[in-house]
């Protein structure tokens, strides 16, 4: 593994990624207010950027893009967290959402175990379950915010947010499939090329 720079861990975008992990930090943790949910959705947005200002800026790299997805899957954790402490949200639908990520995260980091020089970005259908996932933990943080104030609206968020978890789900679990396959494949060659150089050197 190649030794990281300096000067691809003080970047724009690695800054714009931790501020945004902080916020969401901060504000999930108040996940039932105003203040907390607006702090968290601000963090989620931020993490948007971090990808397009690397690209503007020419300040992409490996390390930032382990920065990006860990801090991603590490804001989803938080924000799930505090739902579950604070019972703001369907304990089935955190849980969904949870062991998709898990499984996710798992295959991902097998993968960049075995890997060499391939690409390990991220599929298109794991972003989109991720934004369908955000969307569904927003849901479910305004619908709390409203249960003492006018539970119709309530039930209507969290309606919304059964639904977006449905959605977000199957978009993760194809995605999920996609990155166990990778790290299968990347473990396949690895021994098919120890069994060759055994060969060679018997």
């Amino acid at each position: 593994m190649a030794a990281i720079k300096l000067s691809e861990v003080l970047t724009v975008p690695n800054a714009i990624s931790a501020v945004g992990l902080g916020l969401v930090l901060h504000g999930s943790a108040r996940a039932d207010t105003g203040h907390g949910i607006a702090e968290t959705v601000a963090g989620r947005l931020l993490d948007l950027l971090d990808g397009k200002v690397a690209r503007m800026l020419n300040q992409g790299s490996e390390f930032g893009a382990g920065v990006d997805a860990t801090f991603d899957k590490a804001g989803v954790l938080a924000i799930g967290v505090n739902l579950w402490r604070g019972r703001l949200a369907p304990r089935p639908a955190l849980l969904a959402i949870a062991a998709q990520n898990a499984v996710s995260l798992v295959a991902t980091a097998a993968a960049v175990r075995l890997s060499g020089e391939e690409d390990l970005a991220p599929v298109s259908a794991g972003k989109t379950a991720m934004a369908y996932q955000n969307g569904a933990l927003g849901a479910y943080a305004v619908s709390a915010l409203f249960r003492h104030r006018n539970r119709a609206v309530q039930r209507g968020f969290r309606v919304v947010g059964d639904a977006v978890t449905l959605i977000g789900t199957a978009y993760g679990a194809k995605a999920s499939t996609v990155y166990i396959a990778r790290a299968r494949d990347l473990a396949t060659a690895r021994r098919a090329a120890s069994l060759r150089t055994g060969t060679v050197t018997q």
